[in-house]
C-alpha cells in the first residue's frame, strides 16, 4: 500500500570505483515478500543480497529495512553497497530536508566566491533581492543535473526527509552514522525533468568526483570504496517513515519525535559544573578580554578587526550580561564601562551601532571593504535585546541604580531606527547603512531577535509603536520564513544560507512576545520554530577518529549545534544565546522534549572549555589557554580534519556564560515529584509524600558546584518567567564528591 501511495520501488546496488569515480554498477529490485534473496554479478564476482522489511512495533507508518550483502564468489576491489529508494512520482516542489545540511534542498540562487563571501554586484543589492546562497551542496534551481551527496557526519542526525505538497505526504529515512567500513553516505538525485528521484544510503559513503569545502562544491573527492574478499559481509539498516503531512511544519514536527529512534536516548557525562566553568571564564575575561586603553570587553584576543569589538552576534553587549549578573565587583565595573564605550561613539547617525571597532576606530560589516558603513542588522538587534535585559537586571539588583541618560537616549535611538526601517521597507533586511539607515540587502531573518528586543523596549519605555512593529515583524517572519521551513541571514559571512542562528533568534522573539502579551498565537509560533530548531542540534554522540583531538578527549557531541549549511561544523551551544527559550517553551507547553534539548545543549558545553587539568589542543599544535573555547565541533571534513580545531577563542564562551545565568542547574516540581538535573550533578528522590519532596543531590565531579535551583509546582508552569528569572534563586553548594539532601514543601 505504501509503495503504491508513494510510487516507490526499492533496489540494492553494488558500485565499483576508481578513486571516487564510479566505473561499473549492478542493481537489483528488492521484492516486498519477506525474506527476499537475489544474486548479483559484478566484475566477475557474485554477491548474495538478502533483504528483510518489518513493521516497527505498532507503528503502521514505520518500516525497518535491513539489507545484507554477502560476497559469495570472487574479490571486488574499491566498491560500495547501497540501498536505493526510487520515487517515481517526484516533483521539484517537494520540500527536501537534510538536518543541518539542506532546507528545501538549498534550492536557491547561488554565487561562487571565496570565504568570506560578500555580495557586490548591483543586481544582488536592494531590499527586494531573493535568497542568495554561496556554493554549497544543493538541488539545482535551474535545468540540468540535480543532486546532493553527503556523509552522515555532515548531518545533525543521519536522516533525510521530504514533504510532498501535491499529495500531502511526508517521508523520513533514518540510518546510523557508520558501519565497520566507515561513515555511511546519504544522497538524493533528481532526474533531469525532476519527475523522479532516488534517495540512497551507502556503505562506505563515497562522494562521487567532488566533495564540499568552504564555499566550494568543486573540491576533488578523496573518498574511495572498500575491498571485499570472498566471505565478507556488510549490513545496511534504515528506518523508513511514511505519514500524512499537511504542510512543511508537520515534517519538522514528525522529526522531533523520531530523531533518536535508532540511537536511543543520550547519556550525559558529568565533568565540569556550570559554576566552576564560570569561575574559569570570568578570570579569563578579566585577564585577556579586557581592553584597558578604551575600556571595554573585547570578543577575542584583538588580533584583528573581527577579533576585537563587535556590538552583537558574537559578544559585545551580550557578554556584559552574565558579567553583571554573576560577576565580581571588578567584572561589574568593567561591564558598565563597556556600556560607556558602546554609547560613547559606537552609534552612527541612523541610531544603529557600528558593527566593529578596533584600535579606537569604528568599522562596518562589509568584508570586502570594512570602511563602508555596512551593518549586519542582526548585530543591532542583539545589542538592543541585551541592553534592555541588562537595564532590567540592574533595576532588579538595585532599584535605586540610575541608568545614565546617555545610555537611555542611545537605546531609544536604536529602537527608533528599527521603527523607521520597518515603516519604510516593511522588513528589516540583512544589511543596512549605519549612516543613512537605508537598506543595502533585504530579505532574510538576520534580525529575527528584533521583535523580542522591541517587545522589551515596549515593556521598558512604554512606547506602543515598539510593540506594534514587534508584532508586525514577527508575523511577517512567521509567514515568509517559518511556515516555509527556511531561516537565513544570521551569520554575516554566509550570504543567506539557511542557518541555526536566525532560527534560534526567531524562537527567542516568539517566546518573548508570548511573555509580553500573553497571546497564545505567539506560543503556537514558538512551538513551530522550536521544532525547526531541533534539526540543527546533534542528536547523538558522534564517533570521532580515536587519534583526533576530540577522540582523545572523548568529546560527546549530543546537544552541539550546527552553524549553517555553509560553515558545516557543529558548535558548543547556540550562537549566541543560552537556549533558555527552549526551557521556557517546556514550561509553557509541558512538552519535555524541549527540556531534554536544552539539557543536552547546556550540560555538554563545558566539556569544550580548555583548562589546566584538561587542555584542549589545536591542530597547529598549540595548547588552548585556560578559559578558551573554540567554535568547532568538527564532525565534517569541510575545513579542518574531523575532530580537530583551529587555535582561537570564540563566541561560544559567551553562550556558556549565558547558560550559567539563564538555565537552571536543577529544575524541581515538588507537587509531581519531578526533578531534572541540567548541571553536572546527580539527583535522586529520597522521599515523596503529601507534604514534602526530599531529594539527594550529589556532585560526582572534581570541582565545586554551586547549583542554581528553579522550583515550582506544576500549576505554576504557565506563569510567565520573563527576564532574569534566576536572579536571587535558591543555590546549593556542593564540594567535589559532596551529597546533600534538599527538602521542598508541597504546600505553599
Amino acid at each position: 500500500k505504501i509503495a503504491v501511495e508513494y510510487n516507490l520501488c526499492i533496489g540494492a546496488a553494488i558500485t565499483k570505483y576508481q578513486g571516487s569515480h564510479p566505473v561499473a554498477s549492478g542493481n537489483v529490485e528488492i521484492g516486498r515478500n519477506k525474506p527476499f534473496e537475489a544474486l548479483l554479478n559484478l566484475d566477475g564476482s557474485e554477491r548474495i543480497i538478502r533483504s528483510n522489511m518489518a513493521q516497527v512495533g505498532k507503528n503502521s507508518n514505520a518500516v525497518d529495512l535491513q539489507l545484507t550483502f554477502i560476497a559469495a564468489k570472487g574479490e571486488l576491489k574499491e566498491a560500495n553497497v547501497s540501498v536505493n529508494l526510487f520515487f517515481n512520482n517526484w516533483s521539484q516542489e517537494n520540500y527536501v530536508l537534510m538536518p543541518a545540511a539542506a532546507y528545501n534542498g538549498n534550492r536557491f540562487d547561488s554565487r561562487s566566491m571565496s570565504y568570506p563571501p560578500q555580495l557586490a554586484s548591483d543586481v544582488d543589492m536592494g531590499p527586494d533581492t531573493g535568497t542568495i546562497i554561496s556554493d554549497v551542496p544543493r538541488l539545482n534551481i535551474h535545468k540540468g543535473q540535480s543532486g546532493i551527496q553527503q556523509l552522515t557526519r555532515d548531518l545533525s542526525t543521519p536522516a533525510i526527509g521530504f514533504y510532498s505538497p501535491d499529495d500531502k505526504k511526508g517521508f523520513w529515512l533514518l540510518t546510523r552514522q557508520d558501519t565497520h567500513l566507515g561513515d555511511t553516505g546519504i544522497a538524493i538525485e533528481e532526474s533531469i525533468d525532476r519527475s523522479k528521484a532516488i534517495i540512497s544510503v551507502s556503505a562506505p559513503g563515497v562522494r562521487h568526483y567532488h566533495r564540499y569545502t568552504m564555499c566550494s562544491t568543486k573540491q576533488a573527492s578523496e573518498d574511495t570504496g572498500a575491498d571485499f574478499k570472498e566471505g565478507d559481509k556488510i549490513e545496511l539498516n534504515a528506518r523508513l517513515y511514511f505519514f500524512d503531512c499537511p504542510d512543511i511544519q508537520a515534517l519538522f514536527d514528525y522529526f522531533t519525535d523520531i530523531r533518536k529512534d535508532l540511537t536511543g536516548e543520550v547519556k550525559l557525562f558529568h565533568q565540569l559544573p556550570f559554576s566552576s566553568a564560570w569561575k574559569i571564564q570570568e578570570e579569563k575575561y578579566n585577564r585577556q578580554n579586557w581592553e584597558e586603553e578604551h575600556g571595554y570587553y573585547s570578543i577575542g584576543m584583538r588580533d584583528g578587526i573581527y577579533q576585537d569589538w563587535q556590538i552583537g552576534w558574537v559578544g559585545g553587549l551580550m557578554s556584559t550580561y552574565p558579567l553583571l549578573f554573576e560577576g565580581s565587583e571588578l567584572s561589574r565595573e568593567r561591564a558598565l564601562k563597556t556600556f560607556d564605550f558602546a554609547f560613547g561613539g559606537g552609534q552612527d547617525v541612523s541610531g544603529f551601532f557600528h558593527g566593529c571597532g578596533h584600535n579606537g576606530k569604528w568599522y562596518g560589516d562589509n568584508f570586502g571593504d570594512c570602511e563602508k558603513k555596512w551593518h549586519l542588522i542582526r548585530k543591532s538587534s542583539d545589542a538592543l535585546y541585551y541592553i534592555i535585559k541588562q537595564f532590567m537586571l540592574l533595576k532588579k539588583q538595585d532599584e535605586n541604580f540610575q541608568i545614565p541618560g546617555k545610555w537611555i537616549e542611545g537605546t531609544k535611538k536604536c529602537a527608533d531606527a528599527f521603527i523607521k526601517l520597518w515603516d519604510k521597507y516593511g522588513q528589516f533586511g540583512q544589511f543596512v547603512n549605519t549612516g543613512t539607515g537605508e537598506m543595502i540587502i533585504g530579505g532574510s531573518v538576520s534580525a529575527g531577535i528584533a521583535p523580542a528586543a522591541l517587545a522589551l523596549a515596549w515593556q521598558y519605555f512604554g512606547a506602543e509603536e515598539y510593540l506594534r512593529v514587534a508584532k508586525e515583524a514577527a508575523c511577517c517572519y512567521y509567514k515568509n520564513y517559518t511556515s516555509k521551513g527556511i531561516t537565513t541571514g544570521g551569520p554575516g559571512e554566509a550570504l543567506q544560507c539557511p542557518d541555526s542562528e536566525s532560527a534560534f533568534g526567531l524562537l527567542e522573539a516568539f517566546v518573548v512576545l508570548y511573555e509580553a502579551t500573553g497571546e497564545k498565537k505567539w506560543l503556537d509560533m514558538a512551538r513551530d520554530m522550536g521544532n525547526q530548531c531541533f534539526t540543527w542540534c546533534v542528536s547523538y554522540d558522534f564517533k570521532f577518529p580515536p587519534e583526533s583531538t576530540f577522540g582523545k578527549l572523548d568529546m560527546h557531541t549530543a546537544g552541539s549545534v550546527y552553524a549553517n549549511v555553509q560553515n558545516k561544523h557543529s558548535a558548543p551551544g547556540i550562537c549566541t544565546l543560552s537556549g533558555n527559550s527552549l526551557f521556557k517553551l517546556y514550561r509553557y507547553t509541558g512538552n519535555k522534549k524541549y527540556l531534554e534539548l536544552i539539557r543536552e545543549i547546556a550540560h555538554n558545553m563545558t566539556q569544550y572549555l580548555s583548562r589546566e587539568d584538561r587542555p584542549v589542543r589545536a591542530m597547529e599544535g598549540q595548547v588552548m589557554p585556560r578559559g578558551w573555547m573554540n567554535e568547532r565541533v568538527e564532525m565534517s571534513d569541510w575545513w579542518e580534519p574531523v575532530g580537530e580545531i583551529f587555535y582561537g577563542s570564540c563566541w561560544c564562551e559567551v553562550s556558556n556564560m549565558l547558560a550559567n545565568v539563564e538555565v537552571p542547574g536543577l529544575y524541581v516540581q515538588p507537587d509531581t515529584g519531578f526533578a531534572c538535573a541540567i548541571d553536572h550533578i546527580d539527583v535522586k528522590i529520597m522521599e515523596n509524600n503529601c507534604r514534602e519532596l526530599k531529594l539527594k543531590v550529589k556532585n560526582p565531579t572534581e570541582f565545586t558546584a554551586k547549583v542554581k535551583i528553579l522550583s515550582e509546582n506544576s500549576c505554576d508552569m504557565p506563569g510567565i518567567l520573563g527576564q532574569n528569572a534566576l536572579w536571587g534563586c535558591q543555590v546549593v553548594e556542593l564540594k567535589p564528591g559532596d551529597e546533600k539532601e534538599i527538602i521542598f514543601d508541597k504546600i505553599r
